[in-house]
């Protein structure tokens, strides 16, 4: 959250350090200034605000770059067109398979035919990436486009830079002011506007915005300076992020333009100094179907930019294997699989490095299935070897291919032995394999970057591996830290290298790449001896337990074989666990994963979670108050079991188990969100995925978000067990583990492999669940602070519900609500109550957040009436929480207020019935309120009569001046604002139309700035504009006379002349800016031009 306590515009504070800093890296810079709409399309290098893509320096770049061997041009101006229209024009596809087909033109582009040389379908260059300075770069702000048909009639993005006439980044810069308490809330929907991406325009049938302007766009960024993320136009708010570190190392040398570096300058030093641009688009940005099955567009965060340049480097500078080599530790979940493939991409990109073979090592399917898809991208298709013979085929040769050795279809290989060895050996598994690979290739240019290192560093494999290529680079890429040293020989550092760059759990968490994880165990060690303890909570099996201690739990749930499987424990536990998830995981409708001991205990667990499902459905509709929805939401549920296929005999319950989970696709249908409505989609309510071996890594699902552990996790089992869970999704604040065997009792002995920092790192990334407690308490004291300082005495005794007087109450929420004009206060309300909100909704419904309830619900309640008083839309509490959110809403709607409305509007009907209740007789109250509708209904409307506008935007600030702090007479004054704001213009000046009259206030504004006119010019003037309006209306009164820009330049070419005729100097020095905004009023006023 940002805001600046002074006044100082976004211009200044945003904007024109972005452009200054822009052009110290080589941008062309066009600054049309700030605080009026752009006229004249020339500046901004193009015939007509109806384009965006800037024409001619398209032509003259791309002709530049196309030449043939002896340096002359190729391209043809119809070529050129073609090459034009390519770009723009994606009939029948959606913004994102139009970006994606213009990202292909970007890499290989192609025409008909080279003249010149007579070869048949040339490749053309659009954008020269191996000679960025060969490019043309342009940042313009300002950058109006019109927008005819929508909304609203144009769109001004604040910035946008281009590469050779083409638009690449759109960058929205906001800063607080009177009704935008949240900048980077309001500069997200912005962006969404400029490009019709908002679901509730499209439900309204309407259009907003220029998607055409996106098709190639490769970044969206939002800034106020010192907060600045960028994101890709699938991105949903939680996936903006900040670019933290400038690489190359070279680019970290410079003069920030305000002097002192914020994000927006870390920023744009990072990530969009030219070549680092280009080297994004090329190598960095990619195209994929995540597993909920929804298609995204993915450009690399900064660490994996980071790592993947420091691959590269290394690659050229090392002289042996050894200095080459190296570990790449990015916590689970920060995207490691990707930057293998960018590493790829670089290393095909470069002239250098392009001959290298590249390996991928790894052991997860849905990688194998992601690289297939992006091997065009990386170039050449991915060879797979399942076995020893492919390998040796693929690998042995010079080609500089991509390959990939899968290892769990090397593990899954079965020998083949006799019947009845097998059958003696199936209580011990196989015997490892005998063979070894030999040397399959000797040479220096072959790249293995190895995923998950830890899992092959120790097998047999990963030796077989290391033989086969004794010279090549070994990158090892790994989630988890490096073994320390009682592990000896199995060490990554020892078989790998050195760290080539590091990203730990906690950067990934302050980053918001990850969440931070909250634990919560369920187990006791005294239950043993404590008889109450014994009965209620579950015994810590972590640790090692005496004969007599296995005895007496054994005894406690009559169970015979193994404790962790017996049926009693399960079936408690699994009442626990439905429980837990339903109060607390099902609300935000996010999904859990049940890790249990084996595969017997696995369909123990599905049958007992079924059971206690049902038991749960009937307790809810037995209740005096059934509630329907959550009935039916758990109606919806479903558990599934996931296991390896095993060959030795197996229970067949197991067996069945597997067929369902293969009938429903299990896997498939958990990655997606609940769909509660649609009948076709039942299998979407697959809640529960229960299994017992965490080598199921193969998926990556956001929409899980809690892990319920009932099996003995070390190392990196349980580093995995955090990655299901840390993943980042809208409205989810931390991932849970709920710990049923005594996993948070023994984390130190769990983690004690690792380095002693590095276990650290893990431990500060699980916090128990109480400790978000003190958290809480902390936020709480911070948001009574808050209105404290501000002079509200009160506001404890206010959100307890502790005054002793409804009336009490009121002057407290009149002096809460006045506190919060000042819009610094205002958006600190607004972020510390979201904080506050969300450790709440983390701990909720535990007994431990019920005293908070209540200040929760009134301090919603004032957040409300600060948004109306303020007719503030950017404060927003809707990613606070499902739990919280449903709290202060039924709170509002018992006050009579619906929570989903927005603020009450200047003109609607019951405008000043709403603001007496609001004010509850408070004078001040609804004076203020009513200013501040006056004050957004002049700036929304201003457009569309500017001199009318000004008029009443002066009338009240004179009224402010004249009545300070007499509320009465102000609120008597803002009525009779609000009747002339209702009425519109309603005089005409003598001797022209009411129409005639806005044009002729509108044009005297702009040519004597507010002076008298000359006694000798009224009646010419008058006359002028009677003529200009009958222009005007025989005119434009056809169909879509707005859509045909030549028509409208011929229309300002009219106007302009009639001006130059009129002959009166004021008009005749300003004759094509005047031409041009009587124009634009026309459009506005289209309308009641025809009447």
């Amino acid at each position: 959250m940002c805001s600046t306590v002074e006044t100082m515009s976004e211009y200044l504070h945003v904007e024109k350090p972005f452009l200054d800093q822009l052009a110290t890296l080589g941008w062309t810079v066009i600054d049309q200034g700030h605080g009026f709409i752009p006229s004249d399309p020339v500046a901004s290098l193009r015939d007509s605000f109806r384009e965006w893509l800037l024409p001619e320096v398209f032509r003259n770049a791309v002709r530049a770059l196309n030449q043939t061997a002896d340096g002359k041009a190729w391209l043809t101006e119809r070529q050129l067109d073609d090459l034009h229209d390519q770009i723009l024009r994606q009939p029948n596809h959606t913004l994102l398979e139009a970006n994606e087909a213009v990202q292909a033109l970007f890499l290989k582009a192609q025409v008909d035919v080279n003249e010149l040389t007579g070869e048949p379908d040339p490749v053309v260059q659009l954008i020269d990436f191996a000679h960025p300075e060969r490019n043309q770069f342009h940042a313009i702000n300002q950058f109006r486009i019109d927008t005819p048909g929508c909304v609203k009639s144009c769109i001004i993005p604040d910035i946008v830079l281009f590469v050779n006439g083409i638009p690449l980044v759109v960058v929205e810069a906001k800063i607080g002011d009177a009704t935008t308490a949240n900048p980077m809330h309001a500069a997200f929907e912005q962006l969404l506007r400029y490009r019709n991406g908002r679901a509730q325009t499209q439900e309204a049938g309407l259009r907003e915005g220029e998607p055409r302007l996106f098709y190639s766009n490769l970044l969206l960024i939002r800034t106020c300076g010192e907060k600045a993320e960028f994101g890709s136009i699938t991105s949903g708010h939680e996936h903006f992020y900040a670019w933290k570190d400038i690489w190359p190392e070279s680019n970290r040398t410079y003069r920030p333009p305000l002097g002192i570096e914020r994000e927006q300058e870390r920023m744009i030093q990072g990530l969009l100094a030219p070549a680092t641009l280009l080297d994004v688009l090329r190598t960095c940005t990619v195209f994929m179907d995540t597993d909920s099955g929804k298609r995204v567009k993915v450009v690399c965060r900064y660490q994996q930019y980071r790592a993947a340049h420091r691959i590269v480097e290394r690659l050229r500078a090392g002289k042996t294997p050894e200095e080459r080599s190296g570990v790449v530790w990015h916590t689970q979940g920060s995207g490691k699989s990707l930057t293998m493939v960018f590493v790829a991409r670089m290393l095909r990109a470069s002239a250098d490095l392009a001959d290298f073979k590249i390996l991928l090592v790894n052991d997860r399917v849905d990688l194998e299935e992601q690289l297939a898809a992006t091997a065009k991208l990386i170039g050449g298709k991915v060879n797979v070897a399942e076995s020893t013979a492919q390998l040796r085929k693929h690998l042995s040769t010079d080609a500089s291919d991509v390959n990939m050795v899968m290892v769990h279809k090397f593990m899954e290989r079965t020998e083949a032995l006799p019947l009845m060895v097998a059958d003696a050996l199936a209580t011990y598994g196989k015997p490892p394999s005998g063979e070894t690979f030999g040397v399959v290739n000797p040479s220096e240019r072959i790249l293995l970057m190895i995923d998950e290192a830890h899992r092959t560093q120790g097998s047999d494999l990963g030796e077989n591996i290391f033989e086969a290529f004794p010279n090549a680079t070994r990158i090892a890429f790994t989630g988890t830290p490096l073994i320390s040293e009682q592990h000896g020989t199995k060490r990554t550092v020892k078989r790998f290298g050195e760290y080539i760059d590091t990203y730990k759990l906690m950067d990934a968490v302050h980053d918001g790449t990850t969440l931070q994880i909250l634990y919560e165990g369920r187990t006791a060690d005294t239950a043993l001896k404590d008889k109450h303890g014994f009965d209620t909570k579950f015994e810590d099996l972590f640790k090692d337990r005496t004969d007599e201690e296995i005895l007496a739990i054994k005894k406690k749930y009559g169970a015979s074989g193994d404790i962790l499987e017996a049926e009693k424990r399960i079936a408690a536990i699994a009442r626990d666990l439905v429980d837990h998830y339903i109060d607390n995981i099902l609300p935000d409708g996010f999904k859990a994963q049940v890790v249990c001991h084996s595969k017997l205990a696995a369909i123990r667990y599905q049958k007992a979670i079924r059971e206690a499902l049902a038991e749960r459905l009937e307790r809810e509709r037995l209740k005096q108050k059934p509630d329907a929805e959550l009935i039916r939401r758990i109606a919806f549920l479903k558990a599934v079991v996931v296991v390896s296929s095993d060959p030795t005999n197996e229970l067949a319950g197991i067996t069945e188990a597997r067929r369902e989970a293969k009938r429903w696709n299990a896997v498939e249908h958990f990655c997606k969100p609940f769909d509660f409505d649609n009948p076709d989609k039942d299998l979407t309510g697959i809640a529960f995925l229960i299994v017992c071996d965490m080598l199921l890594t193969g998926f990556d699902a956001p929409v899980e978000q809690v892990m319920y552990i009932d099996k003995r996790l070390r190392e990196h089992n349980l580093l995995q067990a955090i990655a299901r869970v840390n993943r980042v999704a809208t409205n989810k604040h931390r991932g849970f583990i709920v710990d049923y065997i005594g996993l948070a009792n023994h984390l130190t002995y769990a983690l004690s492999i690792y380095a002693e920092e590095d276990a650290q790192d893990i431990q500060q990334g699980l916090k128990n669940l109480l400790t978000e407690l003190p958290i809480l308490e902390e936020r709480y004291q911070r948001l009574l602070q808050h209105f404290r300082a501000a002079g509200v005495g009160k506001i404890e005794a206010f959100v307890k519900g502790d005054l002793p007087t409804p009336e009490a109450e009121v002057v407290v929420v009149h002096a809460a609500v006045g506190a919060m004009k000042d819009i610094k206060r205002r958006a600190d309300f607004e972020v510390y109550l979201k904080k506050f909100l969300q450790s709440l909704n983390l701990i909720l419904p535990n007994d431990a957040g019920h005293p908070y309830r209540g200040p929760a619900r009134r301090f919603g309640y004032l957040l409300r009436m600060v948004k109306e008083r303020y007719k503030d839309d950017s404060l927003d509490i809707a990613d606070a929480g499902e739990k919280v959110k449903a709290l202060i809403n039924e709170h509002l709607i018992a006050l009579g207020i619906n929570p989903k409305i927005p603020p009450i509007e200047l003109l609607s009907d019951d405008f000043i019935a709403n603001v007496q209740k609001h004010s509850k007789g408070n004078p001040e109250a609804k004076a203020s309120e009513m200013e501040h509708a006056i004050r957004k209904h002049c700036t929304v409307h201003f457009d569309e009569d500017p001199a009318f506008y000004k008029r009443l935007s002066e009338k009240l600030e004179k009224l402010i001046q004249d009545h300070k702090d007499n509320w009465e007479v102000l609120a008597e004054g803002y009525e009779q604002i609000r009747a002339e704001a209702m009425a519109g213009r309603t005089d005409a000046i003598e001797g022209l139309t009411r129409e005639a009259t806005t044009f002729y206030d509108y044009v005297v504004q702009l040519a004597f700035d507010g002076q008298e006119i000359p006694k000798g010019y009224q009646e010419p003037l008058k006359k002028l504009m009677a003529r200009i309006v009958e222009t005007l209306q025989a005119t434009i009164d056809i169909i879509d006379f707005w859509k045909k820009p030549i028509e409208v330049k011929k229309l300002r070419g009219n106007i302009d002349t009639e001006i130059l005729l009129a002959n009166i100097p004021q008009l005749t020095t300003k004759h094509e800016r005047i031409a041009v905004e009587i124009v634009k009023l026309a459009e506005k006023r289209h309308e009641d031009l025809t009447k």
